[in-house]
């Protein structure tokens, strides 16, 4: 059967639809009454309705075989958001085309009514991914009902070790100036800029201003903090990360952060991302969220 080339294991499984429990339940009712009648008419029968469920398998068999499925590059992942996955079938049958076919991922299906021989199509399953970072693609099926609808035969399709990288939930988000107020002391993001705004809170260095000095968190800190200001023409935000200790709470924190930080980018504001073991600055990014998505999306505390 190798030479079929079925999908991830090289073998088909077979389950009967309600039509074909319903054919073979007559059939049987068929040749119980050709054995006790000894009628060559339902005989004949008999074996005309076994041919059929015997061709259904074969035939079904030869419809599922030397199909590859491939993943294709897919659209930006973001967590508890439906994205549509794209799959390529190309059929390496030289001259059989295929018949209804059915892309299946957990429950969630997409229909191929007809693939010639020797051509590609592409497919799309809407699906939704629960966790950020790097995901496998749950488990795959292609079957089939074809040719007369009594048996669904399918084949696990071979994906090889291929994981596609979700980013945070992205949410909206309201900015405003009141947005951009000090938040100290606590786990939440945070966020500061536009004109003479506080920008940031930093460790006291020589030379700093000693009228900046940050009485408060300095307390919580155990050591001198000043404040840094935003200028007044610059036009600019500041986000800083800092991980929460609870991991529900985390996630919430990370989807805000990162919520708050495409709004900021959308907007054409040059923003600085300040993690607690990197930074990341608009020079470097540009004007793409991805590098502090993926770093969010792969963050682990």
């Amino acid at each position: 059967m190798s030479f079929l080339r079925l999908g991830k294991d090289n073998w088909a499984r077979t389950s009967p639809t309600k039509e074909g429990i319903t054919f073979i339940a007559l059939s049987l009712f068929v040749g119980f009454a050709a054995f006790n009648t000894g009628n060559n008419l339902l005989y004949l029968a008999f074996g005309m309705m076994l041919s059929f469920v015997v061709a259904s398998g074969i035939i079904s068999m030869i419809n599922l075989s030397r199909i590859e499925v491939q993943l294709l590059h897919t659209a930006d992942i973001f967590a508890d958001t439906p994205v549509r996955i794209k799959f390529s079938l190309k059929s390496e049958k030289l001259i059989i085309p295929s018949y209804s076919l059915t892309i299946d991922i957990k429950g969630t299906k997409t229909y191929i009514p007809y693939l010639a021989a020797n051509t590609a199509t592409t497919a799309y399953i809407p699906y939704t991914f629960s966790t950020r970072g790097w995901n496998e693609i749950p488990e795959a099926r292609l079957s089939t009902k074809f040719p007369f609808g009594f048996f669904k035969k399918w084949i696990k399709i071979d994906l090889g070790e291929e994981k596609v990288l979700v980013y945070p939930k992205v949410r909206e988000v309201e900015i405003n100036r009141e947005s951009f107020k000090e938040r100290l002391g606590d786990t939440e993001s945070e966020i500061v800029g536009f004109g003479d705004d506080l920008r940031s809170i930093k460790e006291y260095n020589e030379g700093d201003n000693p009228k900046m000095i940050h009485w408060k968190t300095s307390a919580k800190m155990g050591r001198l903090m000043v404040r840094e200001m935003q200028d007044e023409e610059s036009r600019g935000a500041v986000v800083e990360f800092k991980p929460d200790g609870n991991k529900d709470r985390l996630e919430y924190q990370i989807s805000r952060i990162a919520s708050v930080f495409v709004e900021l980018i959308s907007r054409g504001i040059d923003v600085e991302f300040i993690a607690p073991d990197r930074k990341f600055s608009s020079r470097q990014m540009g004007r793409s969220p991805k590098p502090v998505l993926t770093y969010l999306a792969l963050f682990e505390k």
